[in-house]
């Protein structure tokens, strides 16, 4: 599947604030190889992430960005596991329906 990369920004400025907590969880899972993307989607969901025009979390505390950008540059064992009870925490909170639905539209958008 390939999509349309111009639009990114746009989803990415346009993510509601639940979305914005889909995609900070979706980080995680990414960062800490959790995730059953392909790697083309993985890199195109962390370009979303990326182009966030700010990260800000309602129920993350602002740390876990640096957390996310310390994993991507030097991920290690120690570094998942301290990943691990954020991202589980993360998935609790949106809940796996949510989850999916966040995929499903940002794919959408990114397909037109």
């Amino acid at each position: 599947m390939n999509y349309d990369l111009s639009r990114i920004g746009y989803v990415a400025k346009n993510l509601d604030p639940m979305q914005n907590e889909c995609m900070i969880t979706l980080a995680l899972k990414i960062v800490d190889d959790s995730c059953k993307m392909d790697d083309y989607e993985r890199g195109v969901f962390m370009q979303v992430y990326d182009a966030m025009p700010h990260y800000h979390s309602d129920f993350f505390e602002p740390d876990i960005f640096d957390l996310i950008t310390e994993t991507r540059h030097s991920p290690t064992a120690m570094l998942f596991a301290k990943i691990k009870p954020f991202r589980q925490a993360g998935m609790e909170y949106v809940s796996r329906p949510a989850m999916k639905s966040f995929k499903a539209y940002v794919r959408q958008e990114l397909r037109t």
